[in-house]
């Protein structure tokens, strides 16, 4: 695992996020229109996917020979090149190597909103502060990672229920998850 800090590295990671993602937004629909396939994750580990989650999308990368996989906090504007990369406030941008157990992964100080994408826009999945995370690929890629996590069918109707939850609580509004759970 590797933190780059270089404006050469961010720039080509900023280039690799750029074909999988439109844009850096766990809330909508934040990828490329050739990653066609979608899962909901949930609940999330905080920032970070849970054991089961992390096993399952080592297991399905690992299945494409893909060797690595690049990780960057994502929340704002995570590769603004005109920043100070050596900085210990500035966005966290990594390598990451595929083998790389969980333990490792949960060391990576992740602490705000965050994507891991393959470096040649084959699948990409961001983390939200709301314990959630979306992923999407190719269909077979995405059913590779269904065989691997069983649990995805139950975690879109857990999330639904918790934001029923919060709303009755809290009075939060929650008209966006509809549109947002078709997605899925």
């Amino acid at each position: 695992m590797q933190r780059l800090q270089s404006v050469e590295g961010i720039s080509r990671l900023k280039d690799a996020f750029h074909k999988v993602f439109i844009k850096s937004d766990p809330f909508g629909y934040p990828f490329q229109e050739i990653l066609n396939e979608k899962v909901l994750i949930f609940p999330t580990n905080g920032y970070y996917l849970n054991k089961n989650q992390f096993d399952a999308l080592m297991k399905t990368i690992e299945y494409f020979g893909q060797g690595t996989f690049f990780g960057s906090e994502s929340e704002g504007d995570s590769f603004n090149l005109s920043q100070d990369f050596n900085s210990e406030l500035a966005p966290q941008h990594w390598v990451v190597e595929s083998n790389i157990d969980y333990e490792g992964y949960q060391s990576i100080p992740f602490v705000v909103e965050n994507s891991l994408y393959s470096p040649h826009g084959e699948w990409g999945l961001q983390l939200s502060h709301e314990d959630h995370a979306i992923l999407a690929g190719n269909s077979l890629f995405i059913n590779r990672f269904k065989e691997a996590y069983p649990k995805w069918e139950k975690d879109k109707a857990k999330f639904f229920q918790h934001w029923v939850e919060v709303n009755k609580d809290f009075s939060t509004d929650i008209k966006w998850i509809d549109d947002f759970i078709k997605q899925f």
